[in-house]
């Protein structure tokens, strides 16, 4: 009968099958299709190797931010704080990394996190970007880790949102990735109603998540090869490939932020805190009644954390309480 756990799952999505509807007639968006504009900002593509990446740009006189988004997700993530960045002066891009977003999803290629730093990194030349402040949530801050590891040079000050680098229970959604015949399963199954779930289930506050929200990531999982992406950076994702990196923390030059939301389902707050004794010049926020995504969450408390962070007016470890909530 096979494994007990492998066949429960397989039982759970049949189910879901059954009361969803076959995803198989969701209607995909052709690779290099945009559906959705980013507001305040310019869309551009740049072509490199043979991806085309896509990135939202903030113009500004000032330095130059650069948001990444964590797993499943996009350049939408960041919609609410970059504007705040920008009204600073900064210089913002927020980059949809290979695999995400409205950037090209190639069957067959890496997607593992180290790879996926590359990607940056290369894009980052491509477009000219020679130093800049680094600001990451989830996978996107475990790829801001690598690259302040293995490219000091190309990072001036580190942002890290509730990161992802270390060995953790893995979400429900992320497991069942995991399993073989994944990717059949998914494409049968998928439809409006996993977005709404998964959203729901990184945000303290499940009611916050809207119809304008769901529709953003649904229009993006719906493009060509978007959901063999996330199941290849799933199966790709290796924490003992990851743990001489993790342990070499203590080698991060760059004066660090760590942002955690207190309610976060997906990395436990103790990673951050691990975080924080690990990098020399760091220090950290906790936001409470938040999960995964403080950005979209709490996109006021975020960006004024991270802009406090920037012009040097944060200087000590913070816990907010409700009466910081703008």
């Amino acid at each position: 009968m096979g494994d007990p756990k492998k066949r429960a799952c397989l039982i759970a999505i049949m189910v879901c099958v059954v009361l969803s509807g076959c995803g198989l007639f969701v209607k995909r968006i052709p690779a290099g299709e945009m559906h959705m504009t980013t507001p305040a900002a310019k869309d551009q593509f740049v072509k490199v190797g043979n991806v085309n990446y896509h990135y939202a740009e903030y113009p500004g006189p000032g330095p130059d931010v650069l948001l990444v988004h964590g797993w499943s997700s996009s350049t939408y993530t960041w919609e609410s704080v970059a504007p705040e960045l920008q009204k600073k002066g900064y210089h913002v891009w927020s980059l949809d990394m290979q695999g995400f977003g409205w950037t090209d999803k190639p069957r067959g290629a890496a997607y593992d996190p180290l790879t996926l730093m590359q990607g940056v990194k290369t894009w980052m030349d491509a477009v000219g970007l020679k130093k800049v402040i680094y600001v990451g949530n989830s996978l996107g801050g475990g790829v801001g880790i690598l690259m302040s590891l293995e490219h000091p040079e190309a990072i001036d000050r580190l942002v890290l949102v509730d990161a992802a680098i270390f060995p953790h229970r893995k979400p429900l959604i992320i497991a069942l990735a995991g399993i073989p015949g994944a990717s059949i399963f998914a494409k049968t199954i998928f439809g409006r109603w996993m977005i709404s779930s998964n959203l729901k289930e990184v945000f303290y506050h499940a009611d916050w998540v809207d119809d304008a929200r769901i529709d953003a990531y649904y229009a993006r999982m719906r493009t060509d090869g978007a959901l063999d992406a996330m199941i290849a950076v799933v199966k790709a994702l290796d924490f003992k490939k990851l743990d001489p990196y993790a342990r070499r923390a203590n080698q991060i030059k760059s004066h660090t932020l760590i942002i955690h939301g207190k309610n976060d389902n997906w990395i436990p707050i103790e990673d951050s805190y691990a975080l924080r004794r690990q990098i020399p010049d760091s220090i950290m926020a906790v936001i409470p009644e938040c999960g995964h995504v403080p950005q979209e969450e709490h996109p006021e408390i975020t960006g004024r954390l991270i802009l406090d962070f920037l012009n040097g007016s944060l200087t000590k470890d913070t816990l907010l309480t409700s009466l910081d909530h703008p």
